[in-house]
């Protein structure tokens, strides 16, 4: 072999050693990346899972047999998330490719995520179901909901009042048809059985302190009908609002704990103002594309200042 021959084939090997080595380098540096990627997918996953955060499960596919489901998340490792549903959730759901919101609470405030992900299995129960999905690959920042969604102070909050409502009985056009509520509280009381968790211009999540809760939690399930009173003070215009309301509950789930807690979220269907001294309720009808006027302006009020605490 000549001298060039010689030439040639250390060149060779030289440039396949160095191709091998930049593959390999590429190759670990691709995957430290989609470790911390998986790491940091992880710790937000974990901030919900420990504020009982509920998880908005919607499928892609708009002609599946659910429109969409709230969990908690129990369990997840690096291949994939269990959460639990309170309710009978079929088997056939299994394969089904869902998009999924939840939040967590960094030092900056509350911060809304969405990934995607398929769900692997459903564990059916009769009144619990535990679905598997496979691990998101990435996150999304940003809110599913139209409307900005706050926690109002609970100095703001004066009174509320829960009835349940009979869907074949007109809702009541005078507050001299109104009885006693289910449950309710005024800022006075030491206890407080029932708070806003949050709200916004579309509906409200109300939580039920299952300790001092007078009424079965079955009382307050998944599709039942509310009547809510909510007086509330806007500190910025020292004005104080009475504001009726109907609910219907889109979901329920309990939280575990040292605060055992019912949480039910809710959206308006018709609302009412009461003038100061009046009794007769003027209702409007209530849409998740307009929402509700009055709560909206307390709701950007409330956002503007909690933002300047930031």
């Amino acid at each position: 072999m000549t001298g060039q021959h010689l030439f040639i084939f250390y060149a060779i090997l030289l440039v396949a050693a160095t191709t091998t080595a930049l593959f390999i380098q590429s190759r670990l540096l691709r995957r430290r990346q989609e470790a911390k990627r998986k790491a940091v997918i992880a710790e937000m996953l974990e901030l919900a899972q420990a504020n009982n955060e509920g998880f908005d499960i919607v499928p892609r596919d708009k002609s599946a047999p659910f429109k969409n489901l709230t969990a908690i998340l129990i369990h997840l490792n690096k291949n994939e998330l269990e959460l639990e549903v309170l309710s009978h959730i079929s088997r056939y759901l299994t394969g089904t490719v869902v998009d999924v919101y939840f939040r967590a609470a960094l030092p900056t405030g509350q911060v809304s995520y969405k990934f995607s992900s398929a769900i692997q299995n459903v564990e059916a129960g009769k009144n619990k179901t535990r679905l598997r999905l496979s691990f998101p690959a990435d996150l999304d920042a940003g809110q599913k909901r139209n409307f900005i969604r706050v926690r109002p102070p609970r100095a703001e909050v004066r009174v509320i009042g829960i009835w349940k409502l009979d869907p074949a009985t007109p809702i009541p056009r005078d507050t001299g048809e109104i009885g006693r509520p289910l449950i309710h509280y005024k800022q006075d009381m030491a206890a407080a059985p029932v708070q806003v968790e949050d709200i916004s211009a579309t509906g409200m999540a109300l939580r039920f302190d299952l300790s001092s809760l007078s009424v079965l939690p079955e009382t307050l399930e998944k599709d039942a009908q509310l009547l809510c009173l909510l007086i509330y003070h806007i500190n910025r215009e020292d004005r104080v609002v009475t504001f009726w309301c109907t609910l219907d509950v889109l979901h329920a789930r309990q939280v575990e704990g040292e605060n055992p807690a019912l949480l039910l979220g809710t959206i308006f269907t018709n609302w009412a103002v009461l003038e100061q001294g009046k009794s007769e309720i003027s209702w409007f009808h209530s849409t998740p594309a307009r929402g509700v006027s009055p709560i909206t302006q307390w709701v950007m009020g409330i956002d503007r200042e909690q933002k300047k605490l930031l």
